[in-house]
């Protein structure tokens, strides 16, 4: 499909079409065979970024999320499916599920170019040498190195250019990077959703935050995200009014809506 937007603009200014359009792109190669070819092959790349399990992290709780898979849709529609019937996964709604550690790992795999080291809390324990083996062992996505330039690019366009829907996350020479995403609620106000990392180029900290019925992604998330950024990389915080933003709006958090 031609389009007006390539992917970098479509990241910054969060263009859910143009997602949609490369995902039904994805399925209907003919390549594949068919789209439940396709799909499959869609799922072992999401399934390589951590999604739909566990990441064997030392954090207590861990959810798996959820990834379908060609079975459920099987179920679900008796076998009469199509590249239309699942587009909403191609903004990571649907029956698509991440948890907030699974998204923070997201924006480290893309702050890396491709891999991760499974998330842990503790650093070191008293008496022993080093941590276990497995948080030191780099795990890489089925994605090449490469093709991750556009979307970090794309992510920091959102940041620094006019019209980008992270606007104000911009930290003065510290080339922040963020995504903002609004998630749809059936029983009440959107959740709101932000990800990001910094600095672009070797980076520092890998971030994400989700605030329930928060509204717009830029409205909740990413004041928040972006104040931990900056007090994470300069030790202090320099935007008063921000800051003020957020104690106002947790102030007047609105109930969960039931």
């Amino acid at each position: 499909h031609t389009s007006p937007a390539d992917l970098r603009f479509a990241i910054a200014t969060s263009c859910n079409a143009y997602f949609c359009y490369v995902f039904r792109d994805i399925l209907e190669n003919p390549r594949y065979g068919s789209v439940k070819e396709g799909f499959d092959v869609w799922r072992e790349y999401v399934e390589s970024f951590g999604f739909g399990r566990k990441l064997d992290s030392d954090f207590l709780g861990e959810g798996n999320g959820y990834v379908p898979d060609r079975k459920f849709y099987d179920r679900r529609y008796r076998k009469s499916w199509n590249a239309l019937t699942v587009l909403s996964l191609s903004i990571g709604q649907g029956e698509l599920e991440c948890t907030p550690l699974q998204m923070a790992n997201l924006a480290a795999i893309v702050a890396n170019r491709g891999y991760y080291y499974i998330p842990h809390i503790v650093r070191s324990v008293e008496g022993r040498d080093s941590m276990d083996r497995r948080f030191y062992e780099k795990h890489y996505t089925k994605v090449d190195p490469k093709y991750f330039e556009p979307i970090v690019e794309g992510m920091w366009q959102s940041v620094h250019k006019e019209g980008g829907t992270s606007r104000t996350a911009y930290l003065p020479g510290l080339d922040v990077c963020g995504k903002t995403g609004t998630a749809q609620n059936p029983r009440g106000k959107d959740h709101s959703t932000f990800l990001s990392f910094a600095p672009k180029d070797n980076p520092r900290i890998a971030i994400s935050v989700y605030v329930e019925n928060g509204g717009f992604g830029a409205s909740a998330a990413l004041p928040i995200a972006s104040l931990l950024e900056e007090y994470y990389l300069t030790d202090t915080i320099r935007r008063p009014a921000l800051l003020d933003y957020v104690r106002n709006m947790t102030i007047n958090y609105p109930a969960y809506d039931r």
